[in-house]
Protein backbone atom coordinates (compact mmCIF):
# COMPACT_ATOMS: atom_id res chain seq x y z
CA UNK A 1 0.00 0.00 0.00
CA UNK A 2 1.54 3.39 -0.91
CA UNK A 3 2.47 5.62 1.78
CA UNK A 4 0.45 9.02 1.90
CA UNK A 5 4.03 11.00 0.48
CA UNK A 6 3.75 8.24 -2.73
CA UNK A 7 -0.12 8.63 -3.23
CA UNK A 8 0.40 12.87 -2.93
CA UNK A 9 2.99 12.51 -5.91
CA UNK A 10 1.48 10.08 -8.03
CA UNK A 11 -1.92 12.28 -7.47
CA UNK A 12 0.60 15.71 -8.77
CA UNK A 13 -0.43 17.36 -5.08
CA UNK A 14 3.00 18.98 -4.35
CA UNK A 15 2.21 20.44 -0.92
CA UNK A 16 0.26 19.38 2.18
CA UNK A 17 -3.26 19.18 1.39
CA UNK A 18 -5.05 21.27 3.55
CA UNK A 19 -8.18 20.57 5.27
CA UNK A 20 -10.50 22.25 7.27
CA UNK A 21 -12.61 20.68 9.89
CA UNK A 22 -15.84 22.57 11.06
CA UNK A 23 -18.16 22.27 13.22
CA UNK A 24 -20.59 24.56 14.50
CA UNK A 25 -21.66 22.85 18.24
CA UNK A 26 -18.42 21.98 19.15
CA UNK A 27 -17.55 23.24 21.85
CA UNK A 28 -21.56 23.90 22.82
CA UNK A 29 -23.09 20.48 22.54
CA UNK A 30 -23.21 16.97 23.78
CA UNK A 31 -24.02 15.28 20.37
CA UNK A 32 -22.33 12.85 18.90
CA UNK A 33 -21.19 14.55 15.57
CA UNK A 34 -19.28 16.59 18.35
CA UNK A 35 -17.51 14.36 19.76
CA UNK A 36 -16.46 12.51 16.45
CA UNK A 37 -15.48 15.97 14.98
CA UNK A 38 -13.16 16.59 17.98
CA UNK A 39 -11.76 13.32 17.63
CA UNK A 40 -11.25 13.54 14.38
CA UNK A 41 -9.00 16.56 13.97
CA UNK A 42 -6.97 15.56 16.97
CA UNK A 43 -6.53 12.10 15.07
CA UNK A 44 -5.67 13.42 11.62
CA UNK A 45 -3.47 16.94 12.97
CA UNK A 46 -0.20 16.49 11.92
CA UNK A 47 -1.15 13.63 9.46
CA UNK A 48 2.12 13.38 6.57
CA UNK A 49 0.83 15.86 4.05
CA UNK A 50 -2.00 17.09 5.79
CA UNK A 51 -2.62 19.90 7.24
CA UNK A 52 -5.52 20.46 9.55
CA UNK A 53 -7.75 23.29 11.12
CA UNK A 54 -10.36 23.40 13.18
CA UNK A 55 -13.29 25.79 13.14
CA UNK A 56 -15.87 25.53 15.74
CA UNK A 57 -18.53 27.40 17.64
CA UNK A 58 -17.37 27.27 21.36
CA UNK A 59 -14.19 25.65 23.82
CA UNK A 60 -11.00 27.71 23.57
CA UNK A 61 -7.93 28.25 20.88
CA UNK A 62 -5.57 26.10 20.44
CA UNK A 63 -2.78 25.35 17.63
CA UNK A 64 -4.66 24.77 14.65
CA UNK A 65 -8.02 25.05 16.41
CA UNK A 66 -9.77 28.22 16.56
CA UNK A 67 -13.25 29.41 17.75
CA UNK A 68 -15.53 31.63 15.69
CA UNK A 69 -18.45 33.88 16.90
CA UNK A 70 -21.47 32.19 16.54
CA UNK A 71 -25.00 32.01 18.35
CA UNK A 72 -25.37 29.26 20.53
CA UNK A 73 -28.47 27.13 18.86
CA UNK A 74 -30.53 26.56 22.57
CA UNK A 75 -29.51 30.09 23.66
CA UNK A 76 -32.53 32.05 23.24
CA UNK A 77 -31.09 34.55 21.30
CA UNK A 78 -31.02 32.02 18.57
CA UNK A 79 -34.61 30.92 19.35
CA UNK A 80 -35.97 34.35 19.37
CA UNK A 81 -33.92 35.37 15.45
CA UNK A 82 -34.94 31.20 14.33
CA UNK A 83 -38.77 32.37 15.25
CA UNK A 84 -38.48 35.38 13.61
CA UNK A 85 -37.14 34.07 10.52
CA UNK A 86 -39.05 30.70 10.54
CA UNK A 87 -35.88 28.44 11.27
CA UNK A 88 -34.61 26.54 14.09
CA UNK A 89 -31.79 27.96 16.59
CA UNK A 90 -29.40 25.15 15.13
CA UNK A 91 -29.78 27.00 11.32
CA UNK A 92 -29.57 30.51 13.26
CA UNK A 93 -25.97 28.78 14.88
CA UNK A 94 -24.88 28.09 11.50
CA UNK A 95 -25.58 31.09 9.57
CA UNK A 96 -24.21 33.70 12.35
CA UNK A 97 -21.25 31.50 12.29
CA UNK A 98 -20.59 31.67 8.40
CA UNK A 99 -19.16 35.54 7.83
CA UNK A 100 -16.28 35.07 10.52
CA UNK A 101 -15.12 31.21 8.54
CA UNK A 102 -15.85 32.91 5.24
CA UNK A 103 -13.06 35.26 6.36
CA UNK A 104 -11.13 32.28 7.36
CA UNK A 105 -11.19 30.48 4.15
CA UNK A 106 -10.14 33.69 2.46
CA UNK A 107 -7.00 34.11 4.68
CA UNK A 108 -6.60 30.45 4.75
CA UNK A 109 -7.31 29.14 1.22
CA UNK A 110 -8.48 25.37 2.19
CA UNK A 111 -8.80 22.42 -0.15
CA UNK A 112 -11.19 20.39 1.61
CA UNK A 113 -13.83 22.10 4.02
CA UNK A 114 -15.19 19.23 5.93
CA UNK A 115 -18.43 19.71 7.63
CA UNK A 116 -21.96 18.11 8.65
CA UNK A 117 -23.61 21.04 9.18
CA UNK A 118 -25.78 21.59 5.95
CA UNK A 119 -26.95 24.78 6.00
CA UNK A 120 -23.75 26.14 6.77
CA UNK A 121 -22.40 24.39 3.75
CA UNK A 122 -25.41 25.30 0.94
CA UNK A 123 -23.91 29.09 1.47
CA UNK A 124 -20.53 28.06 1.26
CA UNK A 125 -21.25 26.41 -1.61
CA UNK A 126 -23.66 29.44 -3.41
CA UNK A 127 -20.82 31.81 -2.50
CA UNK A 128 -17.89 29.20 -3.52
CA UNK A 129 -17.58 31.74 -6.88
CA UNK A 130 -17.98 34.95 -4.88
CA UNK A 131 -15.23 33.73 -2.38
CA UNK A 132 -12.97 33.36 -4.46
CA UNK A 133 -11.39 29.96 -3.49
CA UNK A 134 -11.59 26.48 -5.01
CA UNK A 135 -12.53 24.49 -2.14
CA UNK A 136 -14.28 21.44 -2.53
CA UNK A 137 -17.06 20.70 -0.18
CA UNK A 138 -17.03 17.20 2.11
CA UNK A 139 -20.24 15.85 3.94
CA UNK A 140 -19.98 13.46 6.65
CA UNK A 141 -23.00 11.87 6.34
CA UNK A 142 -23.96 10.50 10.06
CA UNK A 143 -27.79 11.56 10.41
CA UNK A 144 -28.15 10.60 7.58
CA UNK A 145 -29.35 12.63 5.18
CA UNK A 146 -30.94 10.44 1.86
CA UNK A 147 -29.96 10.74 -1.83
CA UNK A 148 -29.69 12.79 -4.28
CA UNK A 149 -26.88 14.77 -2.33
CA UNK A 150 -26.51 17.69 -4.67
CA UNK A 151 -25.63 20.32 -2.42
CA UNK A 152 -22.34 18.62 -1.81
CA UNK A 153 -18.80 17.87 -3.75
CA UNK A 154 -18.13 14.26 -2.27
CA UNK A 155 -20.13 12.21 0.69
CA UNK A 156 -18.35 10.51 3.26
CA UNK A 157 -21.35 7.45 3.94
CA UNK A 158 -20.26 5.53 7.25
CA UNK A 159 -22.15 2.30 6.97
CA UNK A 160 -22.16 0.17 4.11
CA UNK A 161 -26.34 0.17 4.12
CA UNK A 162 -25.96 4.06 3.33
CA UNK A 163 -23.36 3.79 0.72
CA UNK A 164 -25.30 1.24 -0.87
CA UNK A 165 -28.36 3.13 -0.86
CA UNK A 166 -26.72 6.31 -2.60
CA UNK A 167 -25.49 3.89 -5.45
CA UNK A 168 -28.20 2.47 -5.85
CA UNK A 169 -30.33 5.79 -6.14
CA UNK A 170 -27.84 6.74 -8.74
CA UNK A 171 -25.15 8.18 -7.50
CA UNK A 172 -21.70 8.13 -9.16
CA UNK A 173 -19.66 5.87 -6.48
CA UNK A 174 -16.70 8.08 -7.10
CA UNK A 175 -18.51 10.94 -5.55
CA UNK A 176 -18.83 8.29 -2.36
CA UNK A 177 -16.02 7.20 -0.17
CA UNK A 178 -17.14 4.45 2.88
CA UNK A 179 -14.95 5.59 5.66
CA UNK A 180 -16.74 4.60 9.51
CA UNK A 181 -16.54 6.99 12.40
CA UNK A 182 -13.37 6.70 14.07
CA UNK A 183 -12.88 6.50 17.79
CA UNK A 184 -10.13 6.89 19.93
CA UNK A 185 -9.27 3.37 22.21
CA UNK A 186 -7.03 3.48 25.08
CA UNK A 187 -4.56 0.66 25.32
CA UNK A 188 -4.63 -2.87 26.94
CA UNK A 189 -7.88 -4.13 28.16
CA UNK A 190 -10.90 -2.82 30.17
CA UNK A 191 -10.77 -2.54 33.55
CA UNK A 192 -13.30 -3.98 36.01
CA UNK A 193 -12.49 -4.60 39.38
CA UNK A 194 -15.41 -4.61 41.59
CA UNK A 195 -13.43 -2.29 44.41
CA UNK A 196 -13.18 0.73 41.93
CA UNK A 197 -16.32 0.36 40.03
CA UNK A 198 -17.78 0.90 43.95
CA UNK A 199 -15.72 3.93 44.51
CA UNK A 200 -16.80 5.49 41.58
CA UNK A 201 -20.27 5.20 41.93
CA UNK A 202 -20.23 6.68 45.31
CA UNK A 203 -18.17 10.07 43.67
CA UNK A 204 -20.71 9.89 40.65
CA UNK A 205 -23.87 9.29 43.77
CA UNK A 206 -24.82 6.32 42.03
CA UNK A 207 -26.24 2.49 44.70
CA UNK A 208 -23.12 0.47 44.87
CA UNK A 209 -25.09 -2.45 45.72
CA UNK A 210 -27.39 -3.28 42.71
CA UNK A 211 -26.87 -4.11 38.60
CA UNK A 212 -26.81 -0.01 36.68
CA UNK A 213 -27.97 -0.13 33.17
CA UNK A 214 -26.54 3.09 31.02
CA UNK A 215 -28.26 4.44 28.15
CA UNK A 216 -26.72 8.00 26.53
CA UNK A 217 -28.52 9.74 24.29
CA UNK A 218 -30.97 12.12 23.91
CA UNK A 219 -33.49 12.05 26.67
CA UNK A 220 -36.97 12.36 24.70
CA UNK A 221 -39.18 10.20 23.14
CA UNK A 222 -37.82 10.96 19.65
CA UNK A 223 -34.94 8.88 18.20
CA UNK A 224 -33.90 7.55 21.17
CA UNK A 225 -36.79 6.20 22.75
CA UNK A 226 -36.19 6.80 26.38
CA UNK A 227 -39.65 6.16 26.94
CA UNK A 228 -39.40 2.60 25.50
CA UNK A 229 -36.36 1.97 27.88
CA UNK A 230 -38.14 3.07 30.90
CA UNK A 231 -40.94 0.59 30.17
CA UNK A 232 -39.11 -1.73 29.54
CA UNK A 233 -37.27 -1.73 32.61
CA UNK A 234 -40.36 -1.00 34.53
CA UNK A 235 -41.19 -4.60 33.46
CA UNK A 236 -39.08 -6.14 35.06
CA UNK A 237 -39.51 -8.36 37.99
CA UNK A 238 -37.74 -6.59 41.65
CA UNK A 239 -35.21 -5.90 42.58
CA UNK A 240 -34.84 -4.25 39.24
CA UNK A 241 -31.67 -2.64 37.92
CA UNK A 242 -30.95 1.31 38.42
CA UNK A 243 -31.29 2.77 34.80
CA UNK A 244 -28.76 5.78 34.37
CA UNK A 245 -30.25 8.17 31.42
CA UNK A 246 -27.27 10.75 30.34
CA UNK A 247 -27.43 12.90 27.38
CA UNK A 248 -29.04 16.00 26.14
CA UNK A 249 -31.72 17.66 28.01
CA UNK A 250 -34.21 20.35 26.49
CA UNK A 251 -37.70 20.89 26.07
CA UNK A 252 -38.95 17.21 24.84
CA UNK A 253 -36.95 16.05 27.92
CA UNK A 254 -39.83 16.94 31.44
CA UNK A 255 -42.22 14.26 30.09
CA UNK A 256 -39.43 11.45 30.22
CA UNK A 257 -38.64 12.50 33.27
CA UNK A 258 -42.19 12.55 34.68
CA UNK A 259 -42.30 8.90 33.14
CA UNK A 260 -39.10 7.75 34.94
CA UNK A 261 -40.51 8.88 38.10
CA UNK A 262 -44.36 7.47 37.63
CA UNK A 263 -43.29 4.14 36.57
CA UNK A 264 -39.44 3.62 38.30
CA UNK A 265 -39.42 5.88 41.16
CA UNK A 266 -37.33 8.74 42.06
CA UNK A 267 -34.87 5.97 43.82
CA UNK A 268 -34.23 3.83 40.96
CA UNK A 269 -32.91 6.54 38.30
CA UNK A 270 -31.14 9.07 37.41
CA UNK A 271 -31.37 11.88 34.10
CA UNK A 272 -28.08 14.09 34.06
CA UNK A 273 -26.42 15.80 31.07
CA UNK A 274 -22.71 15.91 31.58
CA UNK A 275 -19.52 17.35 30.03
CA UNK A 276 -18.18 14.45 27.52
CA UNK A 277 -15.26 14.05 29.26
CA UNK A 278 -17.18 12.51 32.22
CA UNK A 279 -19.02 10.29 30.21
CA UNK A 280 -16.62 7.49 30.57
CA UNK A 281 -16.90 7.17 34.63
CA UNK A 282 -20.64 6.45 33.87
CA UNK A 283 -19.36 4.15 31.32
CA UNK A 284 -16.98 2.97 34.05
CA UNK A 285 -19.70 2.36 36.43
CA UNK A 286 -22.18 0.66 34.77
CA UNK A 287 -23.06 -3.40 34.02
CA UNK A 288 -24.73 -3.27 30.72
CA UNK A 289 -25.58 -0.80 28.22
CA UNK A 290 -28.94 0.06 26.27
CA UNK A 291 -30.21 2.02 23.65
CA UNK A 292 -33.39 2.02 22.49
CA UNK A 293 -33.24 3.80 18.60
CA UNK A 294 -34.82 1.72 16.32
CA UNK A 295 -31.82 2.85 13.57
CA UNK A 296 -29.22 4.59 13.74
CA UNK A 297 -26.84 6.87 11.39
CA UNK A 298 -23.76 4.70 12.87
CA UNK A 299 -24.57 5.10 16.80
CA UNK A 300 -20.39 6.11 18.02
CA UNK A 301 -22.34 5.84 21.94
CA UNK A 302 -22.13 1.75 20.70
CA UNK A 303 -18.05 1.87 20.67
CA UNK A 304 -17.96 4.03 23.59
CA UNK A 305 -20.00 0.92 25.89
CA UNK A 306 -17.95 -1.34 23.74
CA UNK A 307 -14.12 -0.09 24.66
CA UNK A 308 -15.65 -0.17 28.44
CA UNK A 309 -16.47 -3.72 27.99
CA UNK A 310 -20.11 -3.34 28.46
CA UNK A 311 -22.70 -5.70 26.85
CA UNK A 312 -24.88 -3.83 24.67
CA UNK A 313 -28.43 -4.27 24.04
CA UNK A 314 -29.14 -2.59 20.82
CA UNK A 315 -32.26 -2.85 17.92
CA UNK A 316 -31.59 -5.48 15.02
CA UNK A 317 -30.85 -3.08 12.22
CA UNK A 318 -28.36 -3.82 9.98
CA UNK A 319 -26.50 0.03 11.06
CA UNK A 320 -26.23 -1.87 14.47
CA UNK A 321 -25.40 -5.16 13.09
CA UNK A 322 -22.72 -3.39 11.24
CA UNK A 323 -21.27 -1.21 14.06
CA UNK A 324 -21.37 -4.06 16.88
CA UNK A 325 -20.72 -7.20 14.85
CA UNK A 326 -20.57 -10.57 16.85
CA UNK A 327 -20.42 -8.45 20.30
CA UNK A 328 -23.72 -7.12 20.31
CA UNK A 329 -27.20 -8.33 22.06
CA UNK A 330 -29.96 -7.66 19.22
CA UNK A 331 -33.65 -7.39 19.88
CA UNK A 332 -36.93 -6.68 17.90
CA UNK A 333 -37.37 -3.09 20.07
CA UNK A 334 -40.79 -2.52 17.99
CA UNK A 335 -41.92 -5.49 20.37
CA UNK A 336 -42.61 -4.84 24.34
CA UNK A 337 -40.76 -6.80 26.13
CA UNK A 338 -37.42 -7.42 23.76
CA UNK A 339 -35.36 -5.04 25.39
CA UNK A 340 -36.62 -6.41 29.12
CA UNK A 341 -35.25 -10.06 27.72
CA UNK A 342 -32.42 -9.03 27.30
CA UNK A 343 -31.51 -6.81 30.13
CA UNK A 344 -32.38 -9.71 32.50
CA UNK A 345 -30.07 -12.41 30.46
CA UNK A 346 -27.08 -9.76 30.20
CA UNK A 347 -27.10 -9.50 33.78
CA UNK A 348 -27.73 -12.78 35.22
CA UNK A 349 -24.38 -13.56 33.44
CA UNK A 350 -21.03 -13.42 36.05
CA UNK A 351 -18.58 -10.71 35.26
CA UNK A 352 -16.51 -11.61 32.24
CA UNK A 353 -13.29 -10.50 31.79
CA UNK A 354 -12.34 -11.82 28.51
CA UNK A 355 -15.79 -10.82 26.67
CA UNK A 356 -14.93 -7.53 28.27
CA UNK A 357 -11.28 -7.88 26.21
CA UNK A 358 -13.24 -8.98 22.80
CA UNK A 359 -15.89 -6.34 22.78
CA UNK A 360 -12.98 -3.82 22.88
CA UNK A 361 -10.79 -5.66 20.21
CA UNK A 362 -13.73 -5.39 18.13
CA UNK A 363 -13.26 -1.87 18.33
CA UNK A 364 -9.93 -1.65 17.90
CA UNK A 365 -9.62 -3.46 15.01
CA UNK A 366 -12.55 -1.88 12.96
CA UNK A 367 -12.68 1.51 14.38
CA UNK A 368 -9.50 2.46 15.83
CA UNK A 369 -7.82 5.95 14.33
CA UNK A 370 -5.05 3.47 14.07
CA UNK A 371 -6.79 1.70 11.87
CA UNK A 372 -9.00 3.87 9.51
CA UNK A 373 -5.83 7.39 9.37
CA UNK A 374 -5.19 6.31 5.64
CA UNK A 375 -8.57 5.77 4.81
CA UNK A 376 -9.89 9.22 5.98
CA UNK A 377 -6.39 11.01 4.42
CA UNK A 378 -7.57 9.20 0.91
CA UNK A 379 -11.29 10.46 1.26
CA UNK A 380 -9.98 13.75 1.45
CA UNK A 381 -7.46 13.42 -1.14
CA UNK A 382 -10.30 12.05 -3.67
CA UNK A 383 -12.67 14.90 -2.42
CA UNK A 384 -10.11 17.23 -3.64
CA UNK A 385 -8.85 15.74 -6.87
CA UNK A 386 -12.85 15.16 -7.38
CA UNK A 387 -15.75 17.69 -9.60
CA UNK A 388 -17.45 20.23 -7.88
CA UNK A 389 -20.90 20.65 -7.69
Amino acid sequence: MPSPADTNATAGVSRPLKVFFVCTSLGNSRRGIESFFRECFDAMHGYPNLHAELYKGGGVDAPDEYRLWCLKKFGWPAKLLGKLVRRNGYVVEQLTFLPALINRIKAGKPDVIFYSDVNLAMRLRSRRDSIGVPYTLLYSNGAPAKPPYDGTDHVQQVTPLYYQEAIDAGEPPGKHSLVPYGIAVPPGDPAGEPVAKQQLRRELNLPIDRPIVLSVGWISPRLKRMDYLIDEVASLPSPRPYLVMLGEIDETSPPIIARAKEKLGDANFAVRSVPYEQVSRYYRSADMFALASLKEGFGRVYLEALIHGLPCAVNDHPVMRYVLGEVGSFGRFDQPGELAKIISAELALPPDPAAMARRRQHVRDKFSWDALRPAYFQMFLDCHLGKKC
